[in-house]
């Protein structure tokens, strides 16, 4: 618990954790309220090569101003607003002024193909859309350029809406890695039950400061930038989320907490960094997905830990493992460079989970080293996807909401992620789980990203086998048949399936990923289904190199 020395005050942080009212649709007018310091820089971005800080009184300026227009445009309790911005900072203010009318934002990352943005606009009954991209030309909705919105001058306050706990404030897509992306709603009270929580257990001591990577156009981005606001924690916006995107915003902002998905913080170009950003962090954060072994250790081994009065080398990497669908991290694990257990531990559930359990496919709790479906019984869960009943329906049992996540629990109650439920392998022998094979085969070649999938078992129709699709940041990467044989060698030794195959990724474009940085597993699949089949219909050979 964090309560000495923080950017905001014991009794600042006391203010707003007891008013009853406070959530996701007013937490920034209840800030604007208690905060002492109105006027100092708070959210940092990139500005034409120059670093621009942003305080309380210029975000809430610019609020109104968009809120103004909002309201003259008919913007009112339940309309649906999409914002599709290449600027975080813009897309944060723009939801809070839609918020502050009653209205629902419907946030769309600008990465997603047109046609799927015209489609999940459509199917959330999103008539309005703001954007600094072209816009395509699509019946029955209306694109609006970001830059007009709030330009009209000064004219009356609209008068802010009073949220009650179910009003909906976000629709936020999922990935889309398991298929069409999921619009995923969220309401005033329940997303902001883990930024209550947060309020003490974040580190937001005055030495710190906060690099957010993570997508601002997904409902993770806009959680955190909430909190920033709430804890003071000065907090720089990187855009893009590239490792070297966010190489360069470390230069620049030398943070003590770094967040992202899991792929960016994998690409980051460490030897990019400067000595004082890289020494300067203390935390690494990694949500959504967990992250494998061979990605966390070369973060941890630089940067410093402060305990007892004493500095030593070496970070933490706190892996957390969540869902859009939970509207938080559920688990999380902290490793550092004295750890020496991965194996794809997520560790234990956040206060805020009541239940999670491991279910099988009748929804019955399995004891511990059973592996199951991962149901949480949680207040910060989605009140459900948009329009989509059926849906709604297939992801629940009973009393838990599933994550679509395998997972198991040892005796000592840890859990440990094994698989997204469409990537698990339906071999011949029983299911595969493909995250503990992943972890192993980026271990023994060091590559930069693999991932294991499902092809077709020449011998069993209708059976799969695993075969690992494996990319090298740089230089000649070894043979694919070479490549198997050691990874074989070393799963077996860890009492796990071998690869019936490996290919060898020539760019990042054989190892796809979607609009939030996540491998396309799917894609993956459909293009290399019949790989262990040549043209005949009979065995092919076990090894390509792309």
């Amino acid at each position: 618990m964090y309560l000495r020395g923080t950017h905001r005050s014991v009794a600042d942080r006391l203010k707003l954790s007891t008013r009853r009212d406070l959530g996701a649709g007013n937490f920034f007018w209840h800030v604007c309220e208690i905060a002492r310091d109105p006027d100092r820089p708070l959210l940092f971005r990139r500005e034409g090569g120059t670093t621009t800080g942003h305080s309380l009184d210029r975000l809430r300026a610019r609020v109104l101003r968009c809120a103004r227009w909002y309201a003259g445009e008919g913007v009112g309790p339940g309309t649906r607003v999409g914002v599709q911005l290449t600027d975080g900072l813009a897309g944060f203010v723009q939801h809070i002024a839609i918020t502050a009318l009653g209205g629902v934002t419907t946030l769309t990352n600008p990465r997603m193909p047109p046609g799927t943005a015209a489609h999940y606009f459509a199917r959330t009954d999103t008539a309005l859309v703001v954007t600094d991209l072209d816009p395509p030309a699509v019946s029955g909705i209306r694109f609006v350029d970001e830059a007009t919105v709030g330009a009209s001058g000064d004219g009356p306050v609209p008068e802010r809406y009073r949220h009650r706990d179910d009003d909906l404030v976000l629709i936020s897509h999922s990935s889309g890695t398991t298929g069409v992306p999921k619009p995923t709603a969220f309401a005033h009270r329940t997303f902001s039950v883990g930024k209550r929580e947060r309020l003490w257990k974040f580190p937001s001591l005055r030495t710190d400061r906060m690099l957010t990577a993570l997508p601002h156009s997904h409902s993770s981005g806009i959680s955190y930038l909430s909190l920033a606001l709430m804890l003071g924690l000065p907090t720089m916006l990187a855009d893009g989320t590239s490792g070297e995107a966010v190489a360069e915003a470390m230069n620049a902002f030398e943070p003590t907490l770094v967040l992202g998905f899991p792929g960016t913080l994998a690409e980051l170009p460490i030897d990019a960094l400067t000595t004082e950003a890289a020494g300067a962090v203390h935390t690494w954060m990694g949500m959504g997905d967990a992250s494998h072994e061979r990605h966390i250790r070369p973060l941890v081994a630089i940067g410093h830990t402060r305990a007892n009065g004493a500095v030593t080398a070496g970070s933490t990497y706190v892996d957390g493992l969540g869902s859009s669908e939970m509207g938080m991290v559920l688990f999380k694990h902290a490793y550092t460079a004295d750890s020496t257990s991965y194996a794809r531990a997520i560790g234990k559930p956040v206060r805020v989970v009541r239940e999670a359990a491991a279910l099988d496919d009748a929804g019955r709790v399995l004891p511990p080293g059973r592996a199951g479906l991962l149901g949480v019984r949680t207040p910060s869960v989605t009140p459900g996807y948009v329009n989509d009943e059926k849906l709604n329906h297939l992801a629940r049992r009973g009393d838990f909401f599933l994550t679509g996540d395998v997972v198991r629990q040892d005796e000592n109650g840890t859990w440990y992620h094994l698989d997204r439920t469409p990537d698990v392998i339906e071999t011949g022998g029983g299911p595969v789980y493909s995250l503990p094979l992943e972890e192993v085969v980026l271990n023994e070649t060091k590559a930069l990203d693999a991932a294991v999938i499902a092809v077709a078992d020449p011998a069993r129709p209708g059976r799969s086998l695993p075969a690992a699709v494996v990319l090298f940041g740089h230089g000649d990467p070894p043979g694919a048949e070479e490549i198997r044989a050691a990874c074989n060698s070393a799963l077996m030794r860890a009492g796990l399936a071998e690869l019936a195959a490996v290919v060898v990724a020539g760019s990042r474009s054989e190892l796809p990923v979607g609009v939030t940085g996540k491998v396309l597993k799917r894609e993956l699949r459909e293009r290399h289904r019949e790989l262990l089949i040549g043209a005949s219909g009979t065995a092919r050979q076990k090894g390509t190199n792309g």
